[in-house]
C-alpha cells in the first residue's frame, strides 16, 4: 500500500478532477455528518480532508466556526483552497499524515474524516490519534470504503494473463475494515460507540468511468512501474472490465463504513 507520502502523492495527481469523478464521496459526507448526534460543533478537525467534502458539509449543518483541514496531499489541499472564499468558517490547511499531524491534543468539539481511513497505515493508532484531538464530550466521525468494497473488480484481476503486480491484489485485505473492527479500534482509543453501521450499494458504471474512479484514489499503486509498463497493465486491465460488462455498464458492490463515537465527558 506505501506509506502516507505516496499515498498523497497519488492524489496530487488525481486533484484536478476529484471532486467530479468521486461525486459518490460528496453524498457520503453528508450521510455521516447527518449521522452525527446534536450538539455544537465550533471547533472540528478534517483529518484526510481532500478537497473539503466532511468540512462543507459540518458548516452547513452545523454552523462550524474553525476548520483546521490536515492531508497529505498538497495538491487536495490547494483544491479546498480554492473554494475558502465560499466557506462561511475559519479555515487552516495542513500539509501531514494522521500519524504526524502538527495539530494540538484536546482542543476540537469533533474530529471527523471522509473516506480516507482506508488509506491510513495503521488503523488503530489513527484512531487513537483522533480520538486524542477531541475535547472531552467531543465526536469521531468516520467515512471509509468496508470490507466487500470493489470485490467484483478484485476477481477481474486476479484472471488477468500476464498477471497484475501482486500489489493491487494485496491492497484489499489491508485497507478494508470492518464495522465491528471500527467499533474495535474506537473502544481501544477510549472513546464511546455511538454508532458503527455499513452501507452496501451495488452500482453499474460504464468501464471507463469505473476506472477513472479507480485510477484517482489508487494510482500511487503504479508509482513505482515503468511508464510503459503501467500503460500496458492499464490496457489489460480496461479489456478485463469490458469483458466482465453487461448491458447496463460493469456491476460492483461499495460498502461505505461509518463510525461515530464520543470522547467521554
Amino acid at each position: 500500500m506505501g506509506d502516507g507520502r505516496e499515498v498523497g502523492e497519488g492524489f496530487d495527481r488525481a486533484a484536478e478532477e476529484y471532486d467530479e469523478v468521486l461525486l459518490h464521496n460528496r453524498q457520503g459526507a453528508a450521510r455521516l455528518v447527518a449521522a452525527l448526534p446534536p450538539g455544537r460543533y465550533d471547533e472540528i478537525l478534517d483529518v484526510g480532508c481532500g478537497t473539503g467534502f466532511v468540512s462543507e458539509e459540518m458548516v452547513s449543518r452545523f454552523g462550524t466556526a474553525r476548520v483546521t483541514g490536515v492531508d497529505p496531499s498538497a495538491g487536495m489541499l490547494e483544491r479546498f483552497r480554492e473554494k475558502l472564499t465560499g466557506l462561511s468558517a475559519e479555515a487552516t490547511l495542513i500539509q501531514a499524515g494522521v500519524h504526524e499531524m502538527p495539530v494540538p491534543e484536546g482542543a476540537f468539539d469533533a474530529v471527523v474524516s471522509g473516506m480516507a481511513f482506508h488509506w491510513f497505515p495503521d488503523k488503530p493508532a489513527a484512531v487513537e490519534a483522533m480520538a486524542r484531538r477531541l475535547r472531552p464530550g467531543g465526536v469521531l466521525g468516520i467515512l471509509a470504503a468496508g470490507t466487500g468494497t470493489d470485490e467484483e473488480f478484485r476477481r477481474v484481476l486476479e484472471g488477468i494473463e500476464p498477471a497484475v503486480p501482486q500489489a493491487w491484489l494485496e491492497v484489499f485485505p489491508l485497507i478494508h475494515r470492518s464495522a465491528g473492527q471500527l467499533a474495535d479500534y474506537m473502544e481501544q482509543a477510549g472513546l464511546e460507540v455511538v454508532d458503527v453501521w455499513e452501507e452496501r450499494r451495488v452500482r453499474r458504471a460504464v468501464p471507463e468511468a469505473y476506472l477513472a474512479r479507480i485510477n484517482a484514489v489508487a494510482s500511487h499503486l503504479s508509482a513505482d512501474l515503468d511508464p510503459a509498463e503501467a500503460a500496458a497493465h492499464g490496457e489489460r486491465v480496461m479489456q478485463g472490465v469490458v469483458d466482465a460488462a453487461g448491458p447496463r455498464g460493469f456491476e460492483y458492490a461499495f460498502v461505505k463504513l461509518f463510525g461515530v463515537g464520543r470522547r467521554p465527558a
